[in-house]
């Protein structure tokens, strides 16, 4: 069980290792870090640091050097989510959002649908969204960059 105290100890060290990172990369960008229920740590950067929200990969290899550094000094591995300009969070909004109506879709016409490949924090956007919704089960399918969602009807429920 995760305490109030110890998120706020993971807190503190995920907003130093942060200010560690951007003064060598001598950028001026703002962040705030909060708890995310489905990811564990979001942390949102504000500013110039990576124009392109699209820029997917530079912001990974953020992720991996701040959960490696989170993971070396409290040896506890932490989900860490980091955004810019909040273009994470209006995709994840996006993505619950076509989940929804792709369930109803699959339930009312009992048909199945796979989705597009994408990549793995995607996916489970659309499993956890649809993980209780009545009527439909969620399963990935396929390798690598080619996997994918199936949505299927589901009579057990």
């Amino acid at each position: 069980m995760v305490t109030q105290h110890s998120m706020l100890t993971q807190h503190s060290e995920v907003e130093a290792i942060l200010r560690e990172i951007l003064a060598i990369l001598e950028e001026d960008v703002t962040f705030v870090v909060e708890d995310d229920a489905q990811d564990g740590i979001y942390v949102n950067l504000e500013g110039s640091l990576f124009a392109l929200p699209e820029e997917r990969s530079a912001l990974e290899a953020l992720e991996h050097l701040v959960r490696g550094a989170v993971r070396r000094k409290t040896g506890k591995e932490l989900e860490i989510v980091i955004d810019v300009n909040g273009a994470v969070k209006r995709r994840r909004a996006e993505l619950i959002r076509f989940a929804l109506s792709k369930g109803e879709e699959v339930r009312r016409e009992h048909k199945r649908l796979r989705l597009n490949a994408m990549p793995s924090h995607e996916r489970r956007a659309i499993h956890v969204t649809l993980a209780n919704f009545p009527g439909v089960k969620t399963y990935s399918t396929g390798e690598g960059e080619g996997r994918r969602v199936m949505i299927e009807p589901d009579d057990s429920r």
